[in-house]
């Protein structure tokens, strides 16, 4: 896996409606963060470029140095709505307030109207059902559960 060089870069500067390079790149003051997570993390996290987030709004990402990109990265694992939406804010403020902590395993009426939602916008609701995992290997290791389970009704206990 490549590792980016952290020695600073004078870059062209950038001022635009979405992104400003304004710094070297990486930025200096930012390879105290960058030697950190490498001293304390695996190799196999250093393949992003070295720019260290500070805050995000919409869809575009900063530093604390005043740089901006358009953030094409942060739906990777998950979906992308955009950084800091009112409603999602509102949302997960209510629910860290509330006290339970609630997963897709044990039944809460969260679970039941966002289940109800998803299978609502499929395209036969009457046929569809809605699983909710948290991970890709939860969904691996649930789709090798499905397919045995298919094969035991279809073939029976005698076929692996």
């Amino acid at each position: 896996m490549a590792v980016y060089d952290l020695t600073p870069v004078e870059v062209p500067k950038v001022h635009t409606a979405h992104r400003t390079i304004c710094t070297p790149l990486p930025v200096p003051e930012s390879l105290p963060i960058l030697e950190e997570l490498r001293r304390s993390e695996p190799r196999s996290m250093s393949g992003q470029p070295p720019v260290v987030w500070h805050r995000a709004e919409g869809f575009t990402v900063a530093d604390r140095w005043g740089n901006r990109w358009i953030d094409w990265s942060c739906g990777v694992l998950i979906t992308n709505v955009g950084h800091g939406r009112p409603e999602i804010v509102a949302a997960v403020r209510e629910l860290a307030g509330r006290p339970l902590l609630a997963s897709y395993v044990f039944p809460h009426e969260g679970r039941a109207v966002l289940a109800g939602m998803l299978r609502r916008l499929s395209p036969d609701p009457q046929r569809y059902r809605v699983f909710l995992l948290t991970t890709g290997s939860e969904a691996t290791e649930n789709c090798i559960k499905l397919a045995k389970t298919y094969a035991l009704d279809k073939y029976g206990p005698r076929r692996k």
